[in-house]
C-alpha cells in the first residue's frame, strides 16, 4: 500500500510541475523543451513573480494547431526530465542502500560462522573430525592489554596480550612450538611459572602482529572482527586439545582503538586442517593435518558519525555550490558553468583523498559510492545549465528556462539528500535488516 501511494505521489508531482510552470514567447526553435501552452496556463507561485505572469498573460499570442503540437511535445519532455531525476535518485538510493544492508547482513553471518566451534569458516574447506579422547587438554586464556595499531590500508593490526596455559600431566613448553595463525610473534616474555605436582601453569606477555583482510564495503561506518588464534605446531589435535578459558578471558579497560568502540571478547576452540602433509615422512600425499586452535574474537565498530562528516563535508559543500547556478542568469557563462566545474574538481579531489585511507582493491566502499553519487549529481547540474542556456538564448523561452532551473534545484536537492540518507540507513543496519 505504501509503495502504491508513493508511485501515485510521484506521478502527481511530475504532472503538477510540468503543467504548472510558466512558458515564454513562442519561437521557431524545436529544442528539447520548446513550445509549451501559454494562454490559460496556471502559474506556480514560487516559479514566477506576479509581474511576469501579468506580462505573459498580456503579450502571449493565441495558440495555433501547429504551435499546440510543439507545446505538447515540450510539455512531455519537461515531464520526462523531472521524472528522470526522481527515478534516478530514488532508484540509486534504494539500490545502493539495499546493497549496503545486504553486505552488513552477510558480514554478520560470516562472523557467526568464524566463532562457531561447529561451523566451517566461510570460504574454507571444513576441518577433519578427528578423535580427541586421548588428547592432552590444555586450558588457554587471553587478556587483551592493548590494541597498539589497526592499519586498515596495510591490512594488519597489532596487539599486546597476556596468554596463560594450564594443564595436568607431564610438563612441556607451551611456547616452544606456539603458532599465531595469520600472524607473527613480535615479542614474548614469561610473567609467571608454576608447577604443583602434576598441575602446571604458565603466563606470558606476547606482542603479536596479525595480517587481516579488512572488508571496506561499509567504510567509514565499518565494523571489523579481530581474531587472535593460537596453535601448537608440533602436536596434532589427536594429541593436544586446547580448551578456552571463557570465564577469565577478558579485555582491559585500557584497551582502545581511536574511532571505534570495542565489543566483548569471545573464546572458542576450533579444529584447523591443513591441505598438505608439510613434507612429513611416512604420510601419503593428500593427507591432511588437523590441529587444535584456540580462537579469541573481538568486534570493533565505529562509535560515531564523526568520521563520515569529516570525510564528506567538502563533497556536500561542492554539491551545494553546483546547485547555485540555478539562480544565475543562463547567459552569465562564467559563474553559471564555472561553479559547477569547480565543484566537480573538488569532488574528484575528495575521492582521491578518501581512497588513500583504504586498501587498493576493486571493492566499492560506502565512501566510494557517496563520492560517485556526488560527482554524478554535479554532472547533472552542468547538463541542466546547458539545457537552460539553450532555452534562454537560442529558443528565447526565458520563462521556461527559469522554470527548469527552479524545478531542477528542488528535485536534485531533495533527491541527492534522500539517496544519501537511504545509503547511510542501509550501511548502519536501520533498513532491510
Amino acid at each position: 500500500m505504501i509503495g502504491i501511494r508513493g508511485v501515485l505521489f510521484v506521478k502527481r508531482f511530475v504532472y503538477g510541475v510540468a503543467v504548472d510552470f510558466p512558458c515564454g514567447v513562442l519561437s521557431d526553435c524545436e529544442g528539447p523543451f520548446d513550445g509549451l501552452p501559454f494562454r490559460g496556463t496556471r502559474y506556480h507561485p514560487w516559479l514566477t513573480s506576479s509581474s511576469d505572469r501579468r506580462m505573459n498573460s498580456a503579450s502571449t499570442p493565441e495558440l495555433t494547431p501547429s504551435v499546440h503540437h510543439f507545446a505538447l511535445r515540450g510539455l512531455r519532455r519537461f515531464r520526462r526530465w523531472v521524472a528522470f531525476l526522481v527515478i534516478f535518485f530514488g532508484a540509486v538510493g534504494i539500490l545502493l542502500g539495499w546493497m549496503q544492508a545486504a553486505e552488513r547482513a552477510s558480514q554478520d553471518r560470516n562472523w557467526q560462522a568464524v566463532m562457531d566451534p561447529r561451523a566451517a569458516d566461510p570460504g574454507l574447506t571444513p576441518a577433519d573430525d578427528v578423535p580427541t579422547d586421548h588428547a592432552r587438554r590444555v586450558t588457554v586464556g587471553l587478556y587483551l592489554e592493548r590494541i597498539t595499531e589497526v592499519a586498515i590500508r596495510d591490512s594488519r593490526f597489532r596487539a599486546l596480550v597476556d596468554v596463560w596455559f594450564a594443564w595436568q600431566g607431564e610438563p612441556y613448553d607451551p611456547t616452544g612450538h606456539l603458532v599465531v595463525v595469520d600472524g607473527t610473534i613480535a615479542s614474548i616474555k614469561t610473567l609467571e611459572e608454576s608447577d604443583e605436582g602434576d598441575r602446571h601453569y604458565r603466563l606470558y606477555q606476547i606482542e603479536v602482529e596479525i595480517a587481516k583482510t579488512f572488508h571496506i564495503h561499509n567504510f567509514p561506518l565499518d565494523r571489523h572482527l579481530l581474531v587472535l588464534a593460537f596453535e601448537d605446531g608440533s602436536r596434532h589435535r589427536e594429541k593436544l586439545l586446547f580448551e578456552p578459558d571463557v570465564v577469565n578471558s577478558d579485555i582491559s579497560s585500557r584497551a582502545a582503538v581511536h574511532g571505534y568502540r570495542l565489543g566483548t571478547l569471545t573464546a572458542v576452540e576450533k579444529p584447523h586442517s591443513y591441505k598438505t602433509t608439510q613434507g612429513r615422512p611416512g604420510l601419503a600425499p593428500g593427507t591432511r593435518s588437523t590441529f587444535s586452535q584456540a580462537r579469541f574474537g573481538l568486534v570493533i565498530a565505529r562509535d560515531s558519525w564523526g568520521p563520515f562528516v569529516k570525510m564528506f563535508h567538502a563533497l556536500f559543500v561542492a554539491v551545494a555550490i553546483a546547485l547555485l547556478p540555478c539562480f544565475i542568469r543562463p547567459t552569465d557563462l562564467d559563474p553559471r558553468f564555472g561553479l559547477g566545474v569547480g565543484a566537480l574538481f573538488a569532488a574528484v579531489a575528495n575521492s582521491y583523498l578518501i581512497g588513500a585511507l583504504v586498501p587498493d582493491t576493486g571493492e566499492f566502499s560506502l565512501a566510494d559510492l557517496v563520492n560517485l553519487l556526488g560527482i554524478v549529481t554535479i554532472l547533472i547540474t552542468l547538463v541542466e545549465s546547458t539545457v537552460s542556456l539553450h532555452l534562454f538564448d537560442h529558443c528565447g523561452q526565458r520563462d521556461l528556462s527559469l522554470s527548469l532551473d527552479r524545478t531542477s534545484f528542488v528535485v536534485v536537492s531533495v533527491g541527492f539528500i534522500a539517496a544519501v540518507a537511504l545509503i547511510l540507513l542501509g550501511a548502519s543496519g536501520m533498513l532491510w535488516p
